[in-house]
């Protein structure tokens, strides 16, 4: 069987996600990317539960790019069940955040996230760090293969 090359976007505002969609089309990433727009919708994904049950229509990503400040379940939690599952120990946990706190990132990262970026302000800014986020984690463990 084939590994899927889904990147997984994790974050409560629906504009902050298209936006992430058109610095991932500018960067020249193809990944298919399946979205959530909050931790509870991400789980109920990961896990396969309800409408997300059928892994032809939604496959497990193989990278998993979180927000950390968003209602209801955050992006800690979020990391924090990630954690709990063993089926995800070799998926990596990209925290794409508005928070350049020192605490947030030390927690994120004893949380298991692999890395740590803060969102740049604008859109050029967004398209380099994807860039550099593909060069980096994408390419290396959801390459896309061309048939």
């Amino acid at each position: 069987m084939q590994k899927s090359s889904v990147v997984m976007l994790v974050d409560d505002s629906a504009d902050d996600l298209e936006l992430m969609r058109v610095a991932f089309k500018r960067a020249g990433v193809r990944n298919p990317i399946a979205q959530a727009y909050s931790g509870e919708q991400a789980i109920a994904y990961l896990a396969g539960e309800g409408q997300y049950a059928d892994r032809q229509q939604f496959p497990l990503p193989r990278l998993i790019i979180t927000d950390l400040k968003m209602p209801g379940l955050d992006g800690f939690e979020l990391l924090k069940w990630l954690r709990e599952h063993p089926a995800f120990e070799g998926v990596p946990k990209i925290v794409l955040t508005t928070s350049g706190h020192d605490e947030d990132r030390k927690q994120a990262l004893a949380s298991g996230c692999s890395a740590y970026f803060v969102k740049p302000n604008e859109l050029e800014g967004l398209v380099n760090l994807v860039r550099a986020i593909n060069s980096d984690w994408i390419s290396q463990h959801c390459p896309v293969t061309v048939s």
